[in-house]
């Protein structure tokens, strides 16, 4: 009897053991059936553990509600190639994706998804998260949740999207922002929250062939942190970039950025017209000052000098609309002549031998 009761509770034990199995290698869900099968086959699966990549890919798939049961996924969620896949409801349960840099969120090639409002309880997501050709979303409402993404976000090649509403809650980016070919997009300010994008050496921000977009307002805000380099390339009707986000961001590049900005219309079309632009908002905090470099008399009449606590390697004058008036290389601490020039307000691009900017704004009377 005893040898009986043992052997009924080691069965019972495996029972239970079975039933609460998430798989437990990649899998990939390529028909409707496969899917509807999840709950039988792992009736008690919540959590899907790191280094289990889900692929979802089927012509029949139309359908994600099997996947209820799930609260968290730790590998990489990778649904594409889904022709009939309309929503992703059944992913409501979801808070967090991925578990380091490698795992990720990627939805792409889904021709006639329209809406994210099933991810409201997505709050987390480490690695990757693309939205890629996705053809007929107009907006991103739904991930209003997520106020984190550790991995670079990306967000390309979608015909249909015309604004991020949805994103408001963004507060960081691990690594790129990526804004490439979304022909319909008019209104990015829903990233008005983003306080950092990390970037790191081949990371940063890229806009790129967004031929609708006119404006970067919302781009972050007066406190938004950006590493890496700066793209903004191909934007045919780009020509306001001269927010607070950008204007901090070309006041103190980091150390070896690489900074692209050609193709965009005036006012967005090199780097000195944004810079322009900055003084033109006419908030001081817009411009890069530091107290090792001071720039006296301002506003001045004739001359003006620079006095620095470190050595200055250039000094570089644009005026109003970006034009560069003059360059002055290893300056010494004589007084400028500027008594040729015009009134009216102009930057004057401060590098110093370590290659920190500072950016000041003038004016002659």
């Amino acid at each position: 009897m005893k040898i009986r009761f043992i052997m009924t509770t080691a069965v019972l034990l495996s029972a239970i053991s079975a039933s609460t199995q998430c798989p437990t290698a990649p899998i990939t869900f390529s028909t409707q059936a496969q899917i509807n099968a999840f709950p039988t086959n792992y009736p008690a699966c919540t959590v899907i553990p790191d280094g289990v990549d889900v692929k979802i890919m089927g012509n029949d798939i139309n359908d994600l509600s099997p996947f209820a049961q799930v609260t968290e996924m730790l590998g990489v969620l990778e649904i594409r190639d889904c022709p009939l896949l309309i929503s992703l409801n059944g992913l409501n349960n979801l808070t967090s994706l991925g578990n380091d840099t490698l795992d990720g969120f990627i939805l792409r090639d889904l021709p006639t998804l329209n809406s994210m409002t099933a991810l409201g309880n997505l709050t987390s997501l480490t690695g990757e998260f693309t939205i890629r050709t996705c053809g007929t979303i107009t907006d991103l409402n739904g991930l209003n949740a997520l106020d984190s993404a550790h991995g670079s976000v990306i967000i390309r090649d979608n015909a249909s999207l015309q604004n991020f509403n949805g994103l408001n809650g963004l507060q960081f980016i691990g690594e790129t922002l990526e804004i490439v070919g979304n022909p319909q997009l008019n209104d990015i300010s829903a990233l008005s929250n983003v306080t950092t994008i990390v970037g790191g050496p081949e990371g940063g921000v890229f806009i790129e062939n967004n031929t609708t977009l006119t404006n970067l307002n919302g781009l972050g805000n007066n406190s938004t942190t950006i590493g890496g380099n700066l793209d903004l390339l191909l934007n045919g009707n780009l020509s306001l970039c001269s927010v607070p986000s950008i204007c901090n961001y070309l006041a103190n590049p980091p150390v070896g950025a690489i900074i692209t900005i050609n193709s965009n219309t005036t006012g967005c079309n090199t780097e000195p017209e944004i810079l322009s632009g900055c003084t033109a908002v006419g908030t001081d905090e817009l411009i890069s000052t530091s107290q090792t470099i001071n720039l006296y008399p301002n506003p001045f009449t004739d001359q003006f000098a620079i006095n620095s606590s470190s050595p200055l390697s250039k000094v570089e004058i644009y005026d109003q609309i970006g034009r560069i008036i003059k360059t002055i290389e290893h300056p010494d601490n004589k007084p400028f002549d500027f008594s040729d020039a015009s009134h009216g307000f102009y930057i004057v691009k401060i590098t110093d031998i370590s290659n920190k900017k500072h950016l000041i704004k003038v004016s002659k009377q």
